[in-house]
């Protein structure tokens, strides 16, 4: 006896495969699908913080720039006043410092002896004069060696001459001037400091 299988199962077999196949593939796009809008969520809250943290950055940036600009401006005030009070530090020098080396040669000349130039030029200072002797012209040049005004002072040359009065040693001095000393200087700018606070 012969029998016949009328059904197409190697058709239902081929159907069934692709189904499973179309499946599996349908799987694999929906799988793809959300781990690809995943990354993108991911990524654009990612974006977002970025520019967010970008925008934060840019408002200190600005912030900064502001206060540097003030820094700047109170550097500049500085040097403003540092020039001025460098101005009237010169201006109290010469208006208090010769009256002051006047002061202090004045006390240091001896009874007898007599100045007969002074010259000074750019803090050089050149004296001539004239004593009863050489003790004398030695205890001023000693006077003016003490004092905190007269610097490097030298004896250039004594020379006997005839006076009226009688014989008198001509003598020559040099000495470098200081109108103002480096203590005066800050007491200076302490006076101008507390004239500032009141």
């Amino acid at each position: 006896m012969i029998r016949i299988n009328l059904l197409p199962t190697r058709e239902l077999e081929a159907e069934v495969s692709r189904r499973q196949e179309l499946l599996v593939a349908g799987v694999a796009v929906a799988l793809t699908a959300i781990l690809l809008g995943a990354v993108f969520v991911n990524q654009s809250s990612r974006l977002s913080s970025l520019e967010d943290e970008f925008a934060q950055l840019k408002k200190e940036i600005n912030i900064l720039n502001s206060k540097a600009k003030g820094v700047a401006d109170i550097k500049k005030n500085i040097r403003t006043i540092k020039d001025k009070l460098k101005v009237i530090d010169e201006l109290s020098k010469k208006k208090t410092g010769p009256v002051r080396v006047m002061e202090s040669l004045s006390s240091a000349i001896p009874e007898k002896l007599w100045l007969t130039e002074f010259k000074e030029s750019a803090g050089n200072l050149s004296l001539n004069g004239r004593a009863v002797d050489n003790q004398t012209i030695a205890d001023f040049l000693k006077a003016l060696t003490s004092s905190p005004y007269f610097q490097n002072v030298e004896l250039i040359e004594t020379t006997q001459v005839n006076e009226k009065g009688g014989r008198l040693k001509k003598f020559v001095m040099r000495s470098r001037l200081l109108y103002q000393l480096p203590q005066d200087a800050k007491r200076g700018k302490k006076d101008l400091g507390s004239g500032k606070k009141k």
